[in-house]
């Protein structure tokens, strides 16, 4: 049997092995065994069902069949293209997840780590097939959406793998920079544009970046994009897949640019930069980049703070304006009355680095007479409108709007008690008009075409409700299969007919651009942005009307005839058995067309624009470099009268232009023809061809055809389903592992060294994790065994006194150790989350004090089992209340010994069952920027009781049942330059009771080969468990305890490599290598928290007589450690390495060594 059993521990010894030399680091350790951990918060239920295409299943919920139907047929669309340019096939099914709106995304717990997984070893991220996406209202972001889902999925297959070996194997051994994998991704989903090549050009001509690297460092996304395009377009868009191949195969971006632009790395780089520059710095040239008007706020920007929804008070002399000031996540409706005094209408959102701002709320606008300022916004789940009054200076009003999944754009209308809305409904984007006093809305357009920014404007005949559309032509009606385009133009809805056939006008035809934000500008001009020439520039147009008589309508059962002739009506009166008609009615209508023409040229894109009320002005935003500038303006009538700003399209205009001329076999025309060379030349010389038509748009628009026909036969031949639970391997860790897995707290056991994690110095671990589709139930399960022994022979310090036995820990190894075993379930379906665990964990000893026999040893092994379900209620994104609650049991199992017959009469010793709890608040908001580097804030306060619940023991004879302890633990995290940071950490346990806790203070956290002191000795008879209060660097273990302790970290972490070089580093240890400066202060004491004093330092005689007690070096009450540490990848393994002295002079004294395994807190 004994043979069988080490058979088996050598098989398993060679499987962790081998999995551990096959997996590559990719993870976030667990920090000081303290769980930390960001939530998802549940405001609503989510009832899934799904269409499965050929290749996609589509996953939807309530209201969201119409997205649904969109997202399936433009999957199936663009699937075909992006497998041709990645050279690669969809291998299964993918899985889309759709969600209706931003808000909503974020209550999903895909993607959300749980920060007590342990994975100081590696863990590989299975690829599973999915994507999440969630609609804006607009369906050109959404089909972005959905093509970078796809090529993420295909991407992740090509260069990693699509089976659990593989995957393993090739993240060992690839290692391109995050830049450049999903700069490639985002190429793939989407083509260059107007608003990357303005973000390109603000960046470059920022004068923040001297190279690539500090561009890509800030802005990887669009480092990574942009430079996909820019081999694209220099070495052939057919290299750019052909550059990534090469790079996987060699694993060595020099040696793929070699083969493609025969120029090192580097070199290509600096000519991304050098070319880039050159480029925008012509362009600019001849641009004007100031409006007639005046500047109310000058703002700097940057990725951590922003402005937007600018609104400037319309009274014509106030210098008022409200904004949304966005700052780390939180979002603030700031009111600046006369630009002086500022008053903040509310914060929304919560402060961290990592969310992402939300794509619409908060919303501003202003009423006509600039006496009020309305603001929509999102909070806990619903949408909330509140009113300003800046006359009486409070909010008159404060209510729900529940009618819809989200708001895109909001504008007063007529009166101070009605709203504009561009909102959408059952997925559909339409226009609605909200009345506030009677929270009642009436429906303006009814399709499945985005109808976005809508305004209402006056015109001479004719009143109506200008917006912008993505729809077709105004006719379109859309069924439940059409499938919307992607470029926007104006049209003009007629207010009065409230019917169905309400007359929809189009206003533009823009060519290659968009047009958006149409507002009214004096009473025969409206105004718009449009990028039409590559730059988002204000247009101008002229509208005209004129009347054309008038429609009749007859209803006639559930037939409707519009304007039929005598036969028709009598056959359908006749069909119906009918006289007459049920109903009768009559509409205007009239011809519409307006002439539109550009009345700016600026150097970049004109981001916001705004009607100021109902005094000719308009607000204006536009940003240069890292400075937003926020106009308030007058209608500029000299523009509109000369109508001579000829803005000449930008270089990447010009591309797309003559790439559509080319498909549609027109000539390329970029110059004036001979027949107009007597026209006066303007100097702002156009790229376009001669428009003609350009002041004759009154002609009908061409037909943009859709493809509903191909889409309703995708859904056709769909199948729906409801969701039923599909459960698949999520993540899979191999490899050595020293973090602490469930507990920190240890039976006392009156000896030392004390090791949080079992066995030994290294310890091999393999974990697992499954979870359902949406990532709501996580089943994960972890053995770890010990491989190599570490700890040395272990002391006995005594056990306080009360008959307490003695368990002394040794060595142990794969054949002859200890062991943890841990199962764990978490449901995250609703608000509440909710877990359960199951713990055990062995270790091997010897055991003393058998029979009151002290000097007698026998060998013993610790059994430790823990049952345990928390509760965790999420206040928001990074506060939340944990309640745990369990059973806990620990006892020591003495040995059979052939020769000793007491050893087999032995009772289980130190038996004791507690029943145990904690109560935390925690606060995460901290984010992971590289290994061992974070930013931001973590803290948590926690309350633990423990009541024992057995009946004493041998070795157990404490007097009372119960522990309480009281702790806290926070750390800060300041990046001072790049991924150069210092880390600070405050942590105190205070333990109270009859059952009480002794924290040994000195040492790290995953300590490898711990030294300890033996002096002092625990003095308390009353302890039930153990732990220790790190880090406290230049002592051993034991300087100190107590059944309190405070610790004090600082750290400098300095990445050397990776912050002082600005290239590609694919060494994991040269990249990952960092250096840090630390200084530990720290105290352990008995009895009041309010007695601490200096630790001592005793110094005693071989037979462990004391020789000597010295304070140790420190301040104040606290014990005193400096020195410095190096930390790097090894083998795929984070080690740390540092060199500590005690804080008595300057590097007196031999220094401690102190090295260990995982991150650091």
């Amino acid at each position: 049997m004994q043979v069988q059993e080490i058979q088996r521990k050598t098989k398993l010894f060679f499987a962790i092995v081998t999995v551990a030399l096959l997996m590559h680091f990719n993870s976030l350790a667990q920090v000081n065994s303290v769980e930390f951990g960001k939530n998802r918060v549940q405001y609503r239920k989510f009832k899934w069902e799904y269409y499965q295409t050929n290749n996609f299943n589509t996953y939807y919920y309530q209201d969201g069949k119409t997205i649904a139907n969109y997202v399936a047929q433009i999957a199936e669309e663009e699937l075909p293209g992006i497998e041709q340019f990645v050279e690669y096939g969809l291998q299964r099914r993918a899985n889309i997840v759709i969600y209706n709106n931003f808000n909503e995304l974020e209550q999903s717990n895909i993607g959300l780590n749980l920060d007590w997984q342990t994975s100081s070893g590696s863990t590989t991220k299975m690829v599973n097939n999915k994507m999440i996406v969630y609609f804006n209202s607009n369906h050109a972001d959404l089909r972005r959406q959905i093509r970078q889902g796809i090529a993420r999925i295909l991407v992740d297959n090509i260069l990693f793998g699509d089976d659990l070996g593989e995957f393993a194997a090739n993240q060992a051994l690839l290692d391109l920079p995050k830049w450049l994998v999903d700069g490639y991704v985002s190429y793939v989903a989407e083509n260059w544009s107007p608003q990357l090549d303005n973000e390109l050009k603000l960046a470059l001509l920022s004068g923040e970046y001297r190279n690539f690297y500090q561009f890509a460092f800030d802005k990887p996304l669009l480092a990574g994009h942009a430079f996909w395009h820019y081999v694209a377009e220099k070495y052939k868009k057919e290299n750019v897949t052909y550059f990534l191949y090469l790079a996987r195969v060699y694993r060595n971006l020099n040696s793929a640019s070699q083969r493609i632009a025969k120029k090192k790395f580097k070199d290509v780089l600096r000519d991304f930069m050098v070319e880039n520059e050159e480029k925008y710095y012509a362009d600019i040239k001849g641009r004007r980049d100031v409006p007639r008007g005046r500047v109310t706020v000058v703002e700097e920007v940057s990725e951590k703070r922003d402005v937007f929804h600018f609104a400037a008070n319309p009274a014509r002399r106030s210098q008022t304006y409200a904004v949304v000031e966005y700052k780390r996540g939180q979002s603030q409706v700031v009111l600046y009355e006369n630009m002086v005094d500022r008053k903040v209408l509310l914060k929304n959102g919560i402060r961290t680095p990592d969310n992402e701002r939300n794509p619409h709320y908060p919303l501003l606008a202003w009423d006509g007479k600039g006496t009020r300022l309305a603001c929509i916004y999102w909070s806990e789940g619903k949408t909330r409108l509140f009113v300003y009054d800046i006359v009486a200076r409070y909010k008159v009003v404060k209510q729900e709007i529940p009618h819809f999944e989200q708001i895109q754009d909001m504008k007063f209308m007529l009166d101070a008690n009605t709203l504009l809305l561009s909102a959408t409904r059952h997925g559909q984007p339409d226009i609605f008009i909200y009345k506030i006093d009677k929270d009642t809305y009436e429906q303006v357009t009814n399709d499945i075409y985005a109808d976005l920014d809508a305004s209402f404007v006056a015109f001479p005949n004719k009143t109506g409700i200008i917006f912008s559309s993505n729809r077709p032509n105004p006719n379109a009606k859309g069924g439940d299969t059409a499938v919307p385009g992607n470029r926007f133009n104006i049209f003009l809805a007629d207010n009065y007919n409230r019917s169905e056939f309400r007359q929809i006008t189009q206003l533009t035809n823009m060519k290659f651009g968009d047009a958006r934000y149409p507002v009214q500008y004096n009473t025969s001009h409206f105004t718009f942005i449009s990028d039409e020439t590559g730059i988002a520039n204000r247009f101008a147009g002229f509208f005209s009307t004129e009347r054309a008589g008038a429609d009749t309508v007859y209803l006639i059962g559930d037939e409707i005839l519009r304007n039929p002739d005598e036969k028709e009506l009598d056959s359908t009166l006749k069909a119906w058995g009918k006289n007459e008609p049920d109903s009768i009615f009559a509409f205007s209508v009239t011809n519409d067309s307006a002439y539109v023409f550009p009345i700016t040229n600026y150097s970049s894109n004109l981001l916001e624009t705004r009607i100021a009320g109902d005094e000719g002005q308009l607000s204006e935003v536009r940003q240069q470099g890292n400075i937003k500038f926020l106009y308030k303006l007058q209608v500029d009538e000299r523009a509109l009268q000369r109508r001579n700003v000829n803005p000449r399209p930008t270089e990447y205009r010009r591309k797309t232009i003559a790439a559509a001329q080319t498909a549609s076999g027109q000539a390329l025309q970029f110059k004036p023809t001979e027949e107009q060379s007597d026209e006066r030349k303007n100097i702002f010389e156009t790229g376009f061809e001669k428009d003609t038509a350009r002041s004759e748009q009154k002609q009908e628009p061409t037909t943009v055809p859709t493809i509903e026909d191909e889409g309703g036969a995708v859904l056709k031949k769909a199948k729906r389903f409801d969701y039923k639970l599909k459960f698949s391997l999520d993540n899979f860790s191999g490899g050595f592992n020293n973090d602490i897995l469930i507990s920190r707290y240890q039976p006392f056991t009156g000896a030392l060294p004390v090791v949080l994690q079992s066995g030994g110095a290294f310890n091999g671990m393999i974990k697992a994790s499954i979870f359902d589709l949406f990532e709501d139930i996580r089943f994960t399960g972890a053995l770890r065994l010990p491989l190599i022994g570490g700890i040395g022979t272990g002391a006995s310090i005594g056990g306080g006194g009360g008959g307490t036995s003695v368990f002394v820990p040794v060595n142990q190894s794969l054949f002859d150790g200890g062991g943890e075993w841990y199962g764990r379930v978490d449901y995250l379906k609703k608000r509440m989350d909710y877990s359960l665990i199951y713990y055990r964990r062995t270790d091997l000893g010897s055991v003393s004090g058998l029979n009151n026999n002290p000097g007698q040893f026998y060998e013993g092994k610790l059994f430790t089992n823990l049952y345990q379900a928390v509760l965790k209620y999420p206040l928001d994104r990074v506060r939340s209340v944990r309640l745990s609650a369990g059973i806990r049991t620990d006892r020591v199992v003495v040995r059979g010994d052939n020769f000793d017959p007491e050893t087999l009469k032995a009772a289980d010793l130190n038996k004791q069952t507690f029943a145990v709890s904690r109560l935390e608040y925690v606060h995460d908001n901290a984010i992971t920027k590289a290994m061992n580097i974070w930013n931001g804030l973590r803290f948590k306060i926690y309350m633990d009781l423990n009541a024992q619940i057995n009946e004493k023991s041998e070795g157990t004879a404490k007097p009372g049942r119960f522990t309480y302890n009281a702790g806290f633990d926070g750390r800060y995290y300041y990046p001072i330059y790049r991924n150069f940071i210092w880390a600070g950490r405050v942590a105190a346990d205070f333990s109270w009771g009859n059952q009480k806790i002794v924290y040994y203070l000195g040492g790290v956290d995953g300590w490898m080969f711990p030294k300890y002191s033996q002096f002092p000795r625990p003095q308390d008879p009353t302890y039930a468990y153990q732990s220790l209060a790190v880090n406290m660097r230049g002592f051993p273990q034991n300087v100190a305890n107590g059944n309190n302790a405070v610790v004090i970290n600082s750290e400098f972490r300095f990445p050397v490599f990776s912050t002082l070089i600005n290239r590609p580093i694919n060494n994991a240890f040269i990249r990952n290598f960092q250096l840090i400066q630390f200084i530990d202060l720290g105290s352990a004491w008995n009895g009041a928290y309010d007695k601490i004093t200096r630790p001592e330092v005793v110094y005693n005689n071989p037979d462990n007589s004391v020789i000597a007690r010295f304070k140790a070096g420190g301040i104040g009450p606290f014990v005193g450690g400096y020195g410095f540490g190096a930390r790097s990848m090894l083998l795929g393994y984070f080690l740390r390495l540092d060199v500590g002295w005690e804080m008595n002079g300057f590097f007196r004294g031999e220094p401690m060594l102190h090295f260990a395994m995982g991150l650091d807190f």
